[in-house]
């Protein structure tokens, strides 16, 4: 009789550990960077030529680029804070998720990824300009 206990408290052992390990991979997968945002014409892109890819979408620095390995994955980005006086408090509720569509190489990238016009109105006053943000994979 002891041994059916015995493999119910293993189950549980092994369900409690994935469960933290899958929540730990959530919670650290998140990084934090700065958000700034281009406006149209979105093509060409150096993910996809002149394909359109809608508005929802990204050029990423080179922090998460990876020598193009990004090219169509999806970000969500939430803004965090403004950068500047100007602009205080330019957040909006939510997040957005984007597309990487594109490459913001060093010298004209000013942050860690470049949203479209469109997508950072949905997150922030596109008069910030500039903006902290939190991001991760999805």
């Amino acid at each position: 009789m002891a041994l059916p206990r015995f493999y119910d408290f293993i189950f549980v052992a092994i369900a409690t550990l994935w469960l933290n390990l899958s929540f730990s991979s959530l919670v650290y997968a998140q990084e934090t960077g700065i958000a700034t945002f281009y406006t149209p014409p979105y093509q060409p892109s150096s993910c996809y030529g002149f394909e359109d890819q809608g508005v929802m979408i990204a050029a990423a620095s080179d922090a998460i680029y990876n020598n193009g390995a990004a090219c169509g994955q999806m970000y969500q980005v939430t803004c965090l804070s403004g950068t500047n006086l100007g602009t205080p408090m330019p957040c909006l509720d939510g997040s957005v998720v984007v597309k990487i569509v594109d490459y913001c190489p060093p010298g004209s990238c000013r942050g860690t990824i470049d949203l479209s016009q469109e997508s950072f109105a949905s997150i922030a006053d596109p008069a910030s300009g500039v903006i902290n943000v939190s991001f991760q994979q999805v």
